[in-house]
């Protein structure tokens, strides 16, 4: 039997087990994963647009479609160190401000060739452009930056009237990169670090150091008139800052004990946080449980992603224990793919939502059976792209 099929019988195996076990009664909107409202009368959750499962914890996630995202690992140059292509792991979606039509991906890509596992210290920033929709493909720019840069994230504050990136890293000589060999933090700083331009095209600012920490999730602290800014970063620390380049970014909530021990069964990294419309703080992240659970702690499949949720940026916040995405992906050609890693989530919502769905998910993905070679895949959430993409003439 093929391993597609099987992969198909186990998801749909694993649909009716999850089916058939009887769901918890909520008793408030928490039991809802603040994703949904607790129906008093029924006990049950309404989930929001995107969202689904018993304590709408999990993305209700559409099929990808094969071709689309950011994937270039088949580019070849007789120049590069290795035969990984263009390979990325992870980005951001931008819809143009002056053409609605134009999508912008900063992406993660390692230079040279190399793979992810010389992230450190070949990751740059680059920005590729779809005319094709949100979902792609998108097609090489340009380099946005130099090595070595990682964890790329943008968002425009209206405030700032600029966009901000926000990156880990430190700039190097380019000759200092021989090889696609990883190489230790120390020597490579994982301070994080934002730099502004008026358009995605740029021009950008010297990139200026906001706290020391990886891993970076901004979002604007008030409202759009504020320069205040909300950085979650690795453990999920918490600082908030009143404006990008400030001086005194100060933390509002230390590492919560379910995400300070290694191997833990909620050990977290790569969180991506938002609020939502009615005000609540949320954090997609990587799920560490899939190498937990793994006898070799090699494994990284298929458990791969949470979901946490608070009232206040402050806390306190919970943690869910239950799947929010995972590495098996359906196509809209019918295949099912289990890939050997999928991390760094961030959502798409659309500037002109003010209901906050989330439309799309970007992920860096790592197929089964390579060591190194990695693309960025975006994958549809729920019904609410169809209207969207519908409104822009796509669909």
């Amino acid at each position: 039997m093929q391993l597609g099929t099987l992969l198909l019988r186990h998801l749909l195996i694993s649909s009716v087990v999850t089916l058939a076990l009887p769901a918890a009664p909520c008793t408030n909107d928490e039991d809802c994963s603040l994703n949904g409202l607790c129906h008093p009368r029924s006990q049950t959750c309404h989930c929001d647009p995107g969202w689904t499962g018993p304590s709408c914890s999990a993305l209700d996630l559409s099929p990808a479609t094969r071709g689309t995202g950011y994937n270039h690992t088949t580019y070849t140059d007789p120049t590069y160190y290795k035969s990984y292509g263009n390979s990325s792991w992870g980005g951001q979606i931008v819809q143009d401000r002056h053409n609605k039509k134009l999508f912008h991906l900063l992406v993660d890509q390692f230079s040279h060739g190399c793979g992810l596992g010389g992230w450190r210290p070949t990751s740059f920033v680059a920005r590729a452009e779809s005319t094709k929709g949100p979902q792609g493909p998108y097609e090489w720019v340009e380099g946005v930056t130099g090595s070595f840069r990682h964890n790329a994230y943008v968002h425009w504050s209206p405030a700032d009237q600029a966009y901000l990136l926000w990156t880990i890293g430190v700039d190097v000589p380019p000759d200092a990169i021989g090889s696609c060999k990883s190489v230790s933090k120390d020597a490579w700083p994982n301070n994080i670090s934002v730099a502004a331009a008026p358009e995605i095209t740029g021009p950008w600012t010297r990139f200026h150091v906001a706290v020391n920490g990886t891993n970076p999730a901004p979002w604007p602290l008030l409202s759009t008139a504020s320069k205040k800014i909300a950085l979650a970063a690795e453990d999920f620390k918490i600082y908030t800052a009143d404006r990008w380049d400030s001086n005194e970014y100060q933390l509002v909530h230390a590492a919560p004990p379910w995400n300070t021990s290694d191997y833990a069964p909620t050990w977290t990294e790569d969180p991506f946080l938002w609020r939502d419309k009615r005000g609540n703080w949320h954090a997609l992240a990587h799920w560490m449980i899939d190498i937990v659970e793994s006898k070799n702690r090699t494994k990284k499949y298929p458990r791969v992603g949470t979901h946490m949720f608070a009232r206040s940026l402050e806390g306190p916040w919970k943690f869910t224990q239950q799947e929010a995405f995972s590495s098996v992906v359906a196509f809209t050609d019918g295949s099912v793919e289990t890939f050997n890693r999928r991390e760094r989530p961030k959502l798409f919502f659309s500037d002109d939502d003010g209901e906050v769905t989330p439309l799309y998910l970007v992920t860096g993905v790592q197929p089964l059976g390579t060591s190194s070679l990695s693309y960025t895949l975006i994958q549809p959430i729920g019904q609410a792209w169809r209207k969207f993409e519908e409104e822009l003439g796509w669909v």
